[in-house]
């Protein structure tokens, strides 16, 4: 699925067919019959700082009876300022068995004068791979030109055909074309040409005009024109199904089913084990340590994340074709295709009902609006059945132990099976528990006068927990107490730390960091006056209000920070109060919901410890138009005064919040579940 963006592409933030071919060699020859003569640049005025013009970009597709891709692309810019001369350095990239490239022409036109830069520099062709940093295998070449003796003010016309062919589809077709999202002037086309007797759907984005398709041979045409197109507006703060701007999707697939019942024989076939398989013999060892179903999908994952590294293979239709179970765990890695098959193998060995499920790895919100294809998705998964409940498990990940623990990142999953499945909706599932809890404890005991005792505690649970935890182990003790110091430094500028530390709970997946110091948290005052003093973490931002400009779309809902739950505790020690003064707290209680989120917050002042807990906890992914109206007449009288302590004069003072007991204590387990984090 991953494809080398042109040069010209990059400039432009475009997305169009990329160039791929199976063969060494490269073809030079004419365009063929059935395409069409690049557009005219229409006159339109440049920006004055400009790197380069864009004449024309043409995209142009054909689809051949067996479900072969002639994509034709050609480009000419002018070079306006030093910036854009690497547009000389033109670069094609293939993968074997995916099809044939034709390089038609690569001029260069100055003062009108065009001069066929083919002639006297060939391209060269690299063997190399570019993305083997990222564990990204294609067996990918790359052929190169420098166009020589590019000036400012020249010209270069571009045009290359790659047919392709993806092996997994079974002769069908899929893909989709955006036009210039940007605004800047010159011609863009986007023509697509497929058989007459081809059941092919299309559809164009909203702000696309009305497509009509027409007539050429033997082939229906669908062609989409633009000339110096203004920038399309982006919905802000939407959900990106808001955002889908100029696309045009095509495919022959004609439900979802039809994609789950077309790749599902792939991923049967290669989930087979042989009877000496030595997969069998894993999935042996673990039902004879456990018999619990639960406890038995929570290994399979696990061993597939720990002892198969991951490494993303495209070579002989890789894109789609996974290597078989028996492959992969002889090789010791595979990329997520492999890793599911294995896991699926894993699985039913264990008599856990699993199936292979297609999913975005950007989360898929629209994918339901989509066309039916294989291309919508990069990303595979295992959608097993445990005791009734669905479970989603990626064998591609690292760190998953629990069930309970597991992300949902997704909204929506393509399972594969013969009978052909539909798009399955994925909830979205908020979490239980805290993912950061900070927890702060001054202790002032023994007078206001000198630096407090503090103690300090941050625990992160969660993704962003394992992949710290690895950073850190991986360092010596000496880095690892210098990194951590550095890191309390800047969280609480008050405090140098004198110790830290660090720990890891596998079950909650919980990465804890400590610190211990002296300190002064702020006090202000003196001892004639009174002191006071703002509790630190124990006040509230408002929420941002939810506005856009008029010029776009009021009707879209707004993206919320989800799952998020972050929670804050806080203990102050306080001395006994002398010379006429009596401790008071200023900490109205909260219980709220506004836009999604809860505001909660919690305190109590009893003999002399100062107590306040307070969280954030996003409840909902998204906020719709309606409440968004109510968060900004909210917002004027939201209440953010940061809780505080004070002496007063007056015995008992005006204690805003009287609590009957507590709101946690010393002996509060924050790993635990429920935690006083919510009401």
């Amino acid at each position: 699925m991953d494809h080398k963006v042109w040069l010209i592409a990059s400039l432009l933030g475009l997305a169009g067919p990329s160039l791929s071919a199976a063969a060494d060699a490269i073809r030079y020859q004419p365009p063929e019959a059935w395409v069409l003569d690049p557009p005219s640049a229409p006159d339109a005025p440049v920006a004055a700082d400009a790197p380069f013009r864009m004449l024309y970009l043409d995209n142009q597709i054909r689809v051949l009876p067996d479900g072969t891709e002639e994509a034709y692309t050609a480009y000419r810019l002018k070079v306006l300022k030093p910036e854009a001369l690497p547009a000389g350095n033109v670069q094609v990239a293939w993968a074997p068995n995916d099809g044939g490239i034709t390089i038609h022409y690569l001029r260069l036109i100055r003062d009108g004068r065009a001069t066929d830069v083919l002639a006297s520099s060939p391209f060269t062709v690299l063997q190399r791979e570019e993305q083997l940093e990222q564990s990204v295998f294609t067996g990918r070449q790359t052929a190169t030109l420098q166009v020589p003796g590019l000036r400012v003010g020249d010209e270069i016309a571009f045009a290359a055909t790659v047919s392709r062919r993806e092996v997994g589809f079974g002769g069908r077709v899929a893909g989709l074309m955006q036009m210039p999202v940007v605004g800047m002037p010159g011609a863009f086309r986007f023509r697509l040409l497929w058989p007459h007797d081809r059941k092919l759907a299309w559809r164009g984005a909203s702000d696309l005009p009305p497509l009509q398709v027409t007539s050429s041979g033997d082939d229906d045409v669908l062609e989409v024109d633009t000339n110096n197109p203004k920038g399309a507006v982006p919905t802000e703060g939407a959900p990106p199904r808001y955002n889908v701007r100029r696309l045009v999707q095509y495919s022959d697939f004609g439900s979802w089913a039809d994609v789950s019942r077309e790749l599902a024989p792939l991923y049967e076939k290669a989930a087979v084990l042989s009877a000496a398989s030595p997969v069998k013999a894993e999935a042996a060892a673990i039902a004879a340590r456990m018999a619990d179903p639960t406890e038995r999908t929570q290994a399979a994952p696990r061993l597939v994340q720990d002892r198969i590294r991951y490494v993303f293979v495209a070579l002989d239709g890789g894109n789609y074709v996974p290597a078989t179970a028996e492959e992969t765990w002889r090789r010791r890695f595979g990329d997520c295709k492999a890793k599911t098959v294995l896991l699926l193998a894993l699985l039913r060995e264990l008599g856990v009902q699993a199936e292979p499920a297609l999913v975005n790895s950007a989360g898929g919100d629209g994918m339901d609006q989509w066309l039916p294809g294989p291309r919508t998705f990069n990303h595979m998964i295992v959608r097993a059945t445990v005791k009734g409940e669905t479970v989603w498990l990626d064998g591609a990940r690292l760190g998953d132990r629990y069930l309970d623990n597991l992300p949902s990142p997704y909204r929506w999953a393509l399972p594969l099976n013969a009978q052909g499945a539909d798009l399955e909706k994925i909830p979205a599932r908020d979490r239980g528990y805290p993912l950061i809890t900070e927890l702060v404890d001054i202790d002032a005991t023994a007078g206001l006068d000198q630096d407090a005792r503090v103690s300090l505690k941050t625990i992160v649970r969660g993704d962003e927990a394992f992949v710290v935890r690895t950073k850190v182990a991986g360092l010596s003790a000496e880095d690892a107490d210098r990194a951590l110091k550095s890191y309390w430094r800047q969280q609480i500028d008050w405090l140098p730390p004198d110790k830290v530390s660090w720990s890891y709970d596998e079950r909650p997946m919980a990465l804890t960091l400590s610190a211990v110091g002296r300190g002064n948290p702020g006090w202000k005052g003196d001892a004639a006056q009174g002191r006071n003093l703002g509790i630190p973490h124990a006040g509230f931002f408002p929420p941002d209000p939810l506005r856009r400009p008029l010029d776009q779309d009021q009707s879209a809902g707004w993206t919320n920070d989800f799952p998020r739950f972050r929670c804050s505790a806080t203990t102050v020690r306080l001395p006994r109060p002398g010379g006429g003064f009596a401790w008071s707290l200023y900490a109205d209680p909260m219980n709220r919901r506004l836009g999604g989120v809860t505001y909660w917050r919690a305190s109590s002042l009893d003999a002399n410890v100062v107590r306040a807990v307070m969280s954030t906890h996003s409840y909902e992914p998204e906020v719709s138009p309606e409440e968004a109206k109510v968060v900004n007449a909210a917002i004027p009288g939201f209440n953010n005064n940061q809780s505080s302590i004070s002496e007063e004069k007056s015995a008992g003072g005006p204690t805003r919040q009287k609590a009957s007991r507590p709101p946690f204590d010393d002996t509060i387990d924050w790993l635990a579940a429920p935690t006083p984090c919510s009401p």
